[in-house]
C-alpha cells in the first residue's frame, strides 16, 4: 500500500443482475466507493505510483495466454462475514491468480493471508449482516452466466475511490 493510502487491484468485473447488485449495494461496503461486482485475480497488486509500461506489458503477456471464456454462477457460499457466489469454472480464476503471482512473487493474494485462495464473487462482506438471510435472498437470482473477456487494473485513490486504470483483454490478438 502506498504512503498516501492508494492501492491497486487485478480484477476480472462482472456485472451481476440487478437484485444481486441491490443487496452489495445494502451490504458490502467496498460497493459504495466505486469497486464494482468481481472475481479478485490478485489484491493487493502494484503500488498505482508503479503501474507503467513494464506493468501493463507484463499484464497484457499473461492476459494474451488465457482464452476468453464463459462462467456460470449457481451456488452461494458463506464464510464468516461473507456472502459470495461460487464461479464455475473456478480454475480459470485461479490460473490466472498464479500466473500473475508467478510474474509479481511480490505480490501475495490478499497479503497472504490464507493458505488456499478460493475464487469467488462477493456480495457482502460484514461482520453484522444477516448472512443467511443474504445468502437465501441472493440464491434467488440465480442461475446466470458472463462472459469473461478482460482483467481489469483498479487503483484506490486518495480519497478512497476506486476507479478503473487499465483493462486488458484475454487472448492473443
Amino acid at each position: 500500500m502506498a504512503s498516501d493510502g492508494a492501492a491497486s487491484a487485478v480484477v476480472v468485473r462482472l456485472p451481476i443482475p440487478p437484485a444481486l447488485e441491490a443487496i452489495r449495494r445494502r451490504s458490502d461496503a467496498v460497493a459504495g466507493v466505486g469497486v464494482p461486482a468481481h472475481v479478485t485475480i490478485l489484491y493487493p497488486f502494484v503500488d498505482p505510483h508503479a503501474l507503467d509500461a513494464h506493468i501493463r506489458r507484463a499484464l497484457v503477456a499473461i492476459a494474451a495466454r488465457h482464452e476468453p471464456f464463459r462462467v456460470r454462477f449457481e451456488r452461494v457460499g458463506l464464510w464468516p462475514g461473507v456472502v459470495f457466489l461460487a464461479p464455475e469454472p473456478a480454475g480459470r480464476f485461479a490460473r490466472l491468480t498464479d500466473d500473475l503471482v508467478a510474474a509479481f512473487p511480490h505480490h501475495r493474494p490478499y497479503g497472504g493471508a490464507f493458505d488456499e485462495v478460493i475464487p469467488h464473487l462477493t456480495i457482502t462482506e460484514s461482520p453484522d449482516a444477516p448472512l443467511e438471510a443474504i445468502a437465501a435472498e441472493a440464491a434467488g437470482s440465480l442461475p446466470f452466466e458472463r462472459p469473461v473477456k478482460r482483467l481489469e487494473v483498479l487503483v484506490e485513490g486518495p480519497d478512497s475511490r476506486w476507479r478503473a486504470h487499465w483493462r486488458i483483454p484475454l487472448g492473443a490478438h
